[in-house]
């Protein structure tokens, strides 16, 4: 089976994983979002392992699982808070001479991907004024919009790229193709729109969405390519086909969702 098609039926199944929790919303979306990013956040550990860093793993993970379910249970925010002094006890214990490096990739790892994946799980269940469905739309716009922006950044970089975006890091990244994502983003969010939304986003908001995800999110697949390649790997894990590990495929989600829920959040009262 060809890396192309491996690549294909790996997003068909998690697609479809993803859109049926999504629908089912509550702990059940929770539940799967919180799954992938301690999956993600023990890939970046082992990273930072290959890298000389010693993070504390078992507390860091538990401290990620808190991030990941804030905007459903507020109270693991405390755990946050208290979660700090704790790794500045762990790291004291482990005797080694690196123990600023060690706590701070610690850290590191509840925020990303941990903390960052919350904002999917509140984008799914914050109140900005929709109705269950419309909510459930909206988070499905946004993914497929990061999604799709991939893809066609891919297909309008093979076809019209010419000038890198980020030589440094990654040769074959264009400018013409993250247009094209962007484009591509634009017309996924305003086939939502014209769909099932309608006037729950307005013209603005598509074009925020796809800006977020057609610019912001390869500038996140950028900045992770720079994390494995300071650390001498090729893929963050090994156990998706074709697609490498779990934060290999939610890096650009990562940095762009983030900023669409802080958008709605300013212009919609999110929170």
């Amino acid at each position: 089976m060809s890396n192309f098609t491996q690549r294909i039926l790996t997003g068909l199944v998690g697609a479809t994983l993803v859109v049926a929790a999504m629908w089912a919303g509550g702990w059940w979306f929770a539940a799967l979002m919180t799954a992938v990013a301690l999956a993600a956040q023990f890939e970046l550990y082992t990273m930072l392992k290959a890298g000389g860093v010693a993070p504390v793993v078992g507390l860091g993970l538990m401290l990620g699982l808190a991030a990941v379910v804030w905007p459903l249970a507020p109270v693991t925010l405390l755990a946050l808070v208290a979660g700090v002094p704790l790794i500045q006890v762990a790291v004291l214990f482990k005797r080694r001479t690196s123990p600023l490096q060690d706590a701070a990739a610690t850290v590191f790892g509840v925020v990303y991907p941990a903390l960052l994946a919350s904002s999917i799980v509140l984008l799914r269940v914050g109140d900005v004024g929709l109705r269950g469905d419309e909510a459930f739309w909206l988070t499905a716009a946004v993914l497929f919009a990061v999604w799709s922006a991939d893809s066609f950044a891919y297909l309008a970089g093979r076809a019209f790229g010419k000038t890198p975006l980020f030589e440094r890091i990654s040769p074959k990244k264009t400018w013409e193709g993250a247009i094209g994502g962007a484009v591509g983003a634009f017309a996924m969010v305003a086939a939502f729109k014209l769909g099932a939304l309608g006037d729950a986003v307005s013209w603005l908001d598509v074009a925020v969405i796809a800006l977020a995800s057609g610019v912001l999110g390869p500038l996140g697949d950028l900045s992770e390519s720079q994390f494995k390649r300071s650390v001498g790997v090729k893929d963050s894990a090994s156990w998706l086909p074709g697609h490498g590990g779990l934060l290999d495929r939610i890096d650009a989600t990562l940095v762009a969702v983030p900023v669409i829920v802080l958008y709605l959040h300013l212009t919609r009262g999110f929170l």
